[in-house]
């Protein structure tokens, strides 16, 4: 299963309706292949979280992403936002009120497949820690919706959610 094989013409007519729109998930979920494909069929601008990375100052990585968004988002340019990074985004953004997305687009993907693609990338020694890291993931989507939920002036975004999990892994666990 190809993650791009994910954005069929159905959900591309759908998204079209939105002009901001996260892609987040776990590490090796895929999400880098579906925005790519999804921003260029939507013809949208498309920040990868990745790219903000801040190697020495890791704490840095957040702002350096959301002064590369906020603005284009405070223009309501049409754009995609993808990345582990993402999730600290969305709860920032309630945090400040300043980045309320359209629509999430979250790719659920099992263990097995992470770590699948950790070895097919030759980076096996990085499983353990992806997997707590992922466990960390999950507290910060807890938390921006628990703060999401609390805050009744912001208007939920639309969600979906992408099985990305590979067929021979989907029962697996």
């Amino acid at each position: 299963m190809n993650p791009a094989d994910l954005v069929t013409p159905s959900l591309v007519n759908y998204c079209r309706n939105f002009t901001t729109i996260v892609i987040c998930g776990y590490t090796k979920s895929g999400k880098v292949t579906i925005a790519t494909k999804l921003a260029s069929q939507l013809n949208m601008m498309l920040f990868k979280s990745d790219d903000f990375i801040d190697y020495v100052n890791r704490e840095n990585s957040l702002n350096m992403f959301m002064n590369g968004v906020i603005p284009y988002y405070n223009r309501r340019t049409p754009m995609i936002v993808e990345g582990i990074t993402s999730f600290r985004l969305l709860r920032k953004g309630i945090q400040t009120n300043t980045f309320h997305p359209d629509l999430i687009i979250k790719t659920k993907c099992n263990e097995s497949t992470i770590k699948h693609f950790y070895e097919k990338d030759g980076e096996s020694s990085k499983i353990v820690r992806a997997l707590a890291f992922n466990g960390g993931l999950d507290k910060i989507w807890d938390e921006y919706r628990s703060l999401l939920r609390d805050n009744p002036f912001i208007k939920p975004p639309q969600y979906l959610e992408l099985e990305t999990t590979l067929p021979q892994y989907k029962y697996h666990e």
